[in-house]
């Protein structure tokens, strides 16, 4: 699954500048909404100033690293599952994650039971969420990706959620560069 965040431009020192120049107050319940965690947001803020997207998304890597497995399921909730739709969540994240979802909007029957069959069987096997960067790939991607991830070890799982929870904010920190807004 290639994803990768955006390329620095030009334009990085002055998005980044003004990232570092916006009240916390203001900026925080962007970066929780980025993120699904308050605390994230916070610990993200508290590193400022950064100067450049890459020592911003290198934060932002730190600091999910550090948090406790707890913190990590918590923001991991906050997303709403693939394919509920929108309005399916109350969460802060759902608008961002409707879109990012919407490569694997299906109107295939089948497929839309397959998930959520495939998430409650995750849940039910690992006791949490299940959580994809789901960022360009279809339903039946997702699909395939349930059934392999729910073999492994509740360890090597967790430690995959991070990384595709690592992955969503970073998309999700280049949008807010890139354009201002989630």
């Amino acid at each position: 699954m290639p994803q990768t965040t955006a390329e620095p431009t030009a334009a990085d020192d002055h998005a980044v500048r003004i990232v570092d120049a916006t009240p916390a107050d203001d900026l925080l319940p962007v970066l929780t909404q980025l993120s699904g965690s308050a605390k994230w947001a916070r610990a993200v803020l508290d590193g400022r100033p950064y100067r450049s997207r890459e020592a911003l998304h290198a934060a932002a890597r730190r600091v999910l690293a550090e948090q406790s497995d707890a913190e990590v399921l918590a923001a991991v909730d906050a997303h709403p599952p693939i394919g509920a739709g929108a309005g399916a969540s109350a969460e802060p994240v759902e608008g961002a994650s409707a879109r990012e979802q919407s490569a694997a909007a299906t109107e295939d029957a089948e497929l839309t039971r397959l998930l959520s069959e495939g998430q409650r069987r995750h849940a039910a096997h690992f006791g949490h969420a299940f959580l994809v960067c789901a960022t360009g790939l279809t339903a039946r991607e997702i699909v395939a990706e349930l059934d392999r991830r729910i073999e492994r070890g509740a360890a090597e799982e967790l430690t995959c959620t991070r990384e595709h929870l690592a992955r969503i904010n970073a998309l999700r920190l280049d949008q807010l560069l890139d354009t201002g807004a989630l």
